[in-house]
C-alpha cells in the first residue's frame, strides 16, 4: 500500500499500532525540572532544581477505540504487518489520537530566590482522526476480502500536523506570607516552525463494497489538502517553513503548615518541598500556525472505484476518478489548546499522591486543529532528589483505563502510564512510554 503521498492515512494506520509515549507520572515530580514546566510554567520559579540541562527526551501518547493495544496485539501486527487476527472493535465512529514529541537541548536555571528562566526546543507531531469507519480502514490496509459490507462516515475529520518550537520561559514568586500561603506563576512564549499539515474531512460519506464486482461505491463529499507539494525537491526548513507564535501560562498555589516545611533550621528551604498541598492550573498551547497558499481539493463522490486501485492509494484513486473543485488560500492551524489542573498532596518528605486533569479546549469537530486527550490521572509516588518511583492510574473516554509505572535514577528516567495494562489486558486502548536523559543540578541542603 503506497502511503507516502497519503500522510493522513499513513499516520492513521500507524497510530493504530504504535507504542506511544508520555511523561505521565514523571512531570509532576518536584525534581523533574524542565519536564515540569512543559505542563505548567508556574513550576519554574522556586524549583527544587537550581539548574537543569536536558540532553534528549522523547514522549508521546496514543489512544483509540478501534484496536486493543496489548503487547500480544502489537507483536502480532508487527509479525504479520496487517490487522488479521487482532482484537478490534469496528464502527462508523472510530477515533484515533497520536501525540509524539522530542525535547531537544534545553536548559533552565534559577536567577535568585524569586526569579527563574528557561529555554526549550521541541519537535512535535499530533494526529487526530475522528469518526472513521474501522472496517474500511482495515480493508484499505489489508486488502478487501470476499465479504460485502456497507460503511458511513458522518463528520469525518483527520488532521496530521508537525512543527518545532523554541520556547522562552520566565517564572516568578508572586506572593509569600512566610506562614501558610505561597503563590507563583510563569509564562512561556514560543516561536513556532511549521513543518506541514495534512487534512481530510467529509460531512457525509457513505458507500459499500461488492466482492462480486470488486468495486467500492462512494456517495457524498470529500475534501483534502496538504501544505507541502510532493513535486518540491528543494524544501529548506530555514527559509520555507511557516512561522507562528504560541504561549503557555500557569500558576501554582502552595498551602504550607509548620510540619510540612523544612525539617530543621539547617536545611535550605529551596532544597525541599515546604507544602502540604499544592494546586496548579495552566493554559497550554494557545496559538496557531498559518500556512500560505495551500490548495484545498473538494470532491463530490457519486460513482464506483476499483478496490485494487483504492488499496494502492485511496487519495490518488479519488483524484484519478473524480473531478475536484480547487480553492487556493491560507490555512490557519490551531495548536492543541488545553487546560490542566493538578493537585499534589504530601504525606511525608518522600511519599506523595497526585491528581491530574487535562481537558482539551479545542472542539474535535472543528477543522484545521488537533486536540489533546481528555485524561484524568491518579499517581502515588516516591520522590527524592536523584531517585523516584511512580505508579500512575489514568482514565480517558477514548483510551479507557491505563495503569503504568516509571522510575528515575539520575541521569535516566524511564516509564509508562500504561505498561501494566498493555501487558495484562487485551482490551486496553491506550499506550505510552517515556524516556529522558538529563543533567540536573540541585539546591544544596
Amino acid at each position: 500500500m503506497k502511503l507516502t503521498k497519503t500522510p493522513f492515512l499513513f499516520f492513521t494506520l500507524h497510530s493504530l499500532v504504535c507504542i506511544a509515549q508520555s511523561y505521565i507520572g514523571y512531570d509532576i515530580d518536584n525534581y523533574s525540572g524542565i519536564q515540569s514546566i512543559l505542563s505548567n510554567p508556574g513550576n519554574l520559579s522556586d524549583s527544587r532544581v537550581r539548574a537543569d540541562f536536558n540532553l534528549f527526551s522523547i514522549s508521546a501518547m496514543g489512544a483509540n477505540d478501534y484496536l486493543g493495544l496489548s503487547i500480544n496485539n502489537l507483536k502480532e501486527f508487527l509479525n504479520n504487518n496487517d490487522f488479521s487476527g487482532l482484537t478490534t472493535a469496528t464502527s462508523n465512529e472510530n477515533n484515533l489520537l497520536l501525540n509524539i514529541e522530542i525535547l531537544g537541548p534545553s536548559f533552565m536555571f534559577s536567577l535568585n530566590e524569586t526569579n527563574s528562566l528557561a529555554l526549550t526546543t521541541r519537535i512535535r507531531a499530533l494526529n487526530n482522526y475522528n469518526n472513521l469507519n474501522g472496517q474500511l480502514i482495515e480493508s484499505l490496509s489489508d486488502g478487501f476480502d470476499n465479504e460485502n459490507f456497507n460503511f458511513e462516515l458522518n463528520n469525518f475529520d483527520g488532521t496530521s500536523h508537525a512543527w518545532a518550537e523554541i520556547g522562552l520561559s520566565y517564572g516568578r514568586v508572586m506572593y509569600d506570607d512566610y506562614n501558610q500561603n505561597y503563590f507563583k506563576g510563569g509564562v512561556t512564549v514560543k516561536y513556532l516552525i511549521g513543518f506541514g499539515v495534512a487534512q481530510a474531512h467529509s460531512r457525509n460519506l457513505s458507500g459499500n463494497f461488492s466482492s462480486t464486482t470488486n468495486q467500492i461505491n462512494l456517495n457524498g463529499d470529500f475534501s483534502y489538502l496538504k501544505s507541502e507539494d510532493d513535486s518540491q525537491d528543494d524544501y529548506n526548513i530555514l527559509k520555507d517553513h511557516s512561522p507562528g507564535f504560541g504561549t503557555d501560562i500557569g500558576f501554582v498555589y502552595e498551602y504550607r503548615t509548620r510540619n510540612s516545611g523544612r525539617e530543621n533550621g539547617r536545611n535550605n528551604p529551596r532544597s525541599i518541598n515546604n507544602y502540604r498541598l499544592k494546586i496548579g492550573a495552566s493554559l497550554l498551547d494557545f496559538g496557531a500556525i498559518t500556512y500560505k497558499n495551500v490548495e484545498l481539493e473538494s470532491y463530490s463522490l457519486n460513482s464506483n472505484l476499483d478496490a485494487n486501485e483504492a488499496e494502492e492509494d485511496i487519495i490518488d484513486a479519488i483524484k484519478n476518478n473524480f473531478t475536484s473543485t480547487n480553492a487556493l488560500g491560507d490555512v490557519t492551524v490551531a495548536l492543541p489548546t488545553s487546560l490542566r489542573i493538578n493537585l499534589d498532596y504530601k504525606f511525608t518528605n518522600s511519599i506523595y499522591l497526585n491528581l491530574d486533569v487535562n481537558q482539551t479546549l479545542v472542539k474535535k469537530e472543528n477543522y484545521f486543529n488537533n486536540n489533546r486527550l481528555n485524561l484524568i490521572s491518579l499517581t502515588p509516588r516516591f520522590e527524592r532528589k536523584k531517585i523516584g518511583f511512580y505508579l500512575p492510574v489514568s482514565y480517558s473516554h477514548l483510551g479507557k483505563l491505563g495503569v503504568g509505572t516509571g522510575f528515575k535514577i539520575d541521569p535516566l528516567t524511564l516509564g509508562s502510564g500504561s505498561i501494566l495494562t498493555n501487558l495484562f489486558s487485551r482490551n486496553t486502548q491506550n499506550a505510552n512510554i517515556y524516556l529522558a536523559i538529563k543533567t540536573p543540578i540541585y539546591h544544596k541542603n
